[in-house]
């Protein structure tokens, strides 16, 4: 199971992303949904601190993404970062067996 955690603001930006485990939906290399978090969670990290040059801090590794936004991001870096929760929520919507997505506000 892939289990998908976003922590916002009350103001609804985001200060933690935690992706971690493995779909099993199929065996390792053949596994669609295992891929496309994968594919979700690198894209993000490649946009926000490649293309908009975001100050986070973040692992990546295998079956684990963990992220923390230390200050406010820009307009552009939070819309990235909308745009690729909104690909987890689907995902997680559509293969609910493998993917769990939950988003919490922070306290």
């Amino acid at each position: 199971m892939i289990s998908i955690e976003v922590e916002r603001e009350k103001s609804g930006a985001v200060r933690h992303l935690s992706v971690a485990g493995h779909a099993g939906q199929a065996p390792y290399g053949k596994d669609i949904v295992c891929a496309a978090a994968s594919a979700l969670s690198e894209t993000l990290v490649i946009g926000l601190t490649r293309v908009i040059q975001s100050k986070i801090a973040y692992r990546l590794d295998d079956g684990v993404l963990d992220l923390a936004v230390a200050e406010d991001l820009s307009e552009p870096a939070q819309a990235v970062m909308d745009t690729i929760c909104l690909g987890f929520k689907d995902l997680a919507d559509t293969e609910p067996d493998f993917v769990r997505y939950r988003e919490f506000a922070k306290p």
